[in-house]
């Protein structure tokens, strides 16, 4: 008689559509989402979260793709696997328009929504920037509420990956001639080192071509970049300075005195020295004539 009980107990179990035998969703339970994002246990501040709801749930956890949504053949209840979620994502995020809802997070690392309404969304963070990293989260999909062991939570909490890359940079360099009268004496080309944290790193011949001028890019913010000519030009003398974030070499030429000596390029001005040269041996001869004549009066 057992036995008999026990087949139709298995026999009714199995007529039971499987919705029966899991638990129902509660449409009236209040849902929130929690967004958590550390790194070796500390929380990641400032990276701001948008949510979109893209399709609503009924009680047996079933999407219903929201209107102004297209997903082509994609079968909402039916996508599997972290790649096949990734794609979702991919495919929804340029259809979004205004979020749902948005979030930062706190210190913590924690951006809390509340008061949302049951169903999938896509959630969409903005890079931030923290120290000398980038961090990016990209977008994806959740489910609120989500299930864990079996059971509905309907304040959901979920922990987001994102990839860290290094924070990068732009140098400029501007190669800058003092050389009036002279140019006949600068070279056709020169070439610039640049330094990561006291080593070579890269080369760059810059020439009127370029405009003697060039811009090194992705450098990362978390070493020290400096830039040196290579040779300096015979005759020339080379200073470096800073003009709105750029690198400025200037190169001044050194003309040479008949003893073989560099005159230095001060910016002042030689035409008047031959004039005042002779001006003053002309006041030199007149006081002699009128030093002779004096006397002679006498």
């Amino acid at each position: 008689m057992k036995k008999w009980i026990a087949l139709l107990c298995l026999a009714l179990c199995l007529l039971l559509p499987l919705s029966a035998l899991t638990e129902r969703v509660d449409l009236e339970h209040d849902v929130s989402l929690t967004l958590s994002m550390t790194e070796d246990g500390k929380g990641l501040p400032g990276v701001a979260f948008n949510v979109y709801r893209v399709a609503s749930m009924d009680d047996e956890a079933r999407f219903v793709l929201l209107n102004g949504y297209r997903i082509g053949d994609t079968n909402l209840n039916k996508v599997e696997g972290a790649a096949a979620w990734s794609a979702l994502a991919q495919k929804l995020a340029p259809q979004v328009g205004s979020p749902t809802a948005f979030a930062t997070t706190d210190q913590q690392g924690k951006a809390v929504f509340s008061d949302l309404m049951s169903g999938l969304y896509l959630v969409k963070a903005e890079s931030v920037e923290i120290g000398h990293w980038v961090y990016d989260a990209g977008v994806f999909m959740v489910s609120v509420p989500g299930k864990t062991d079996g059971k509905w939570q309907y304040d959901t909490v979920a922990d987001v990956k994102y990839q860290r890359s290094p924070k990068t940079m732009e140098l400029k360099v501007i190669k800058q001639w003092k050389d009036t009268g002279y140019t006949s004496e600068r070279p056709g080309k020169i070439t610039v080192n640049l330094y990561r944290d006291g080593a070579l790193d890269d080369t760059v011949e810059l020439n009127a071509r370029n405009n003697w001028t060039h811009t090194f890019t992705g450098l990362e913010t978390i070493h020290t970049w400096t830039v040196k000519e290579h040779t300096v030009p015979t005759g020339y003398k080379v200073a470096y300075s800073q003009k709105n974030g750029a690198q400025i070499i200037t190169n001044t030429y050194q003309p040479k005195t008949s003893s073989g000596q560099s005159i230095p390029q001060t910016g002042l001005l030689w035409w008047p020295v031959p004039l005042m040269a002779v001006l003053g041996m002309a006041l030199v001869i007149i006081g002699l004539i009128l030093r002779r004549k004096w006397s002679g009066g006498q």
